[in-house]
């Protein structure tokens, strides 16, 4: 009977100890061609177009494995270009505790895509990720829907202004 208990006990507490994978999806429409958002956001060292990024850089520009490192005025971000082609690119913030200061994410992988919605543009910005150890789920969410929000409603006012 003990054994049992044991095995029970084990199951539970290892079902409870994963972590819940979180998805999100933002998306924007903005009235310029694919190929002019894209020339603004295609660059995978360059994302100053967000306005929470101070500056940015990469250390092997669109090549997939090129580390980037974004000032978002605290403790810097970094992530890692997995993949790359024309009009998408996809990557992963480096799960380290300076990064989780700033995103309270693990695991995150994200793509960012331009597609053609009639004249214009449709813009996704979407990801799958972890809470951070010691993170609420609502707060990681918060936090990565918050960041999508931000930069792809700038975009399109930018865009709205010229």
């Amino acid at each position: 009977m003990k054994k049992y208990a044991i095995v029970a006990f084990l199951a539970i507490f290892t079902l409870s100890a994963q972590a819940e994978t979180l998805k999100v999806m933002e998306t924007v429409k903005i009235s310029a061609p694919p190929a002019k958002v894209w020339e603004k956001i295609g660059h995978f060292a360059d994302i100053t177009w967000h306005p929470a990024v101070k500056s940015s850089d990469a250390s092997d520009g669109d090549h997939v494995g090129s580390v980037r490192r974004l000032n978002v005025g605290g403790p810097i971000l970094w992530g890692s270009l997995v993949a790359y082609k024309p009009m998408s690119y996809s990557y992963r913030v480096l799960d380290n505790g300076s990064n989780q200061k700033v995103l309270p994410v693990s695991h995150y992988l994200a793509t960012i895509v331009v597609t053609p919605d009639g004249q214009g543009s449709e813009v996704t910005w979407s990801s799958t990720f972890e809470p951070a150890p010691g993170a609420e789920v609502e707060t990681a969410h918060k936090a990565v829907v918050g960041l999508y929000r931000t930069g792809l409603d700038s975009l399109a006012k930018g865009f709205s202004t010229n």
